[in-house]
């Protein structure tokens, strides 16, 4: 009966990089299929549109955030420069909680606010050991 509760009472690190995994092609996974596949869509289309920020046209902000959502998350799913690549990923959900949603009700910036704490949390922990990152650094040390 003991051996049974171990699971739940355990801090093992297998368990934490499966769930790392897991979250990164879960999470990443959604944003691709919810939002940067159509818009990777849209962009190879010629069909833009959207908002300008900072400096930058509304071509160039689109392919930026269409970049972010699409090409970024591949990356996290394979766990290959999944740090690096959260960087676009955070600060384009920056902008879209702080800045294009920030006068809507809650329920309209709630998505933008669990994709934001999520690839924060990602960046945080790392990719695990079922990644990329991690075979790849293992080569080197």
């Amino acid at each position: 009966m003991m051996k049974n509760l171990s699971f739940f009472c355990s801090v093992k690190s297998h368990y934490n990089n499966v769930a790392l995994l897991l979250f990164r092609v879960l999470v990443s996974g959604a944003l691709i299929y919810g939002h940067g596949y159509g818009k990777f869509i849209r962009l190879l289309d010629g069909n833009v549109w959207g908002r300008t920020h900072l400096f930058f046209s509304e071509e160039v902000t689109f392919a930026m955030i269409t970049f972010a959502e699409f090409f970024c998350s591949i990356f996290i799913i394979l766990g290959l420069g999944t740090r690096f690549f959260c960087i676009p990923l955070i600060y384009a959900f920056l902008v879209i909680v702080f800045d294009v949603h920030i006068e809507d009700p809650f329920t309209k910036m709630e998505k933008g606010l669990l994709f934001l704490t999520s690839f924060i949390t990602i960046f945080l922990m790392g990719p695990g050991k079922i990644s990329l990152d991690h075979h790849i650094s293992k080569k080197f040390n």
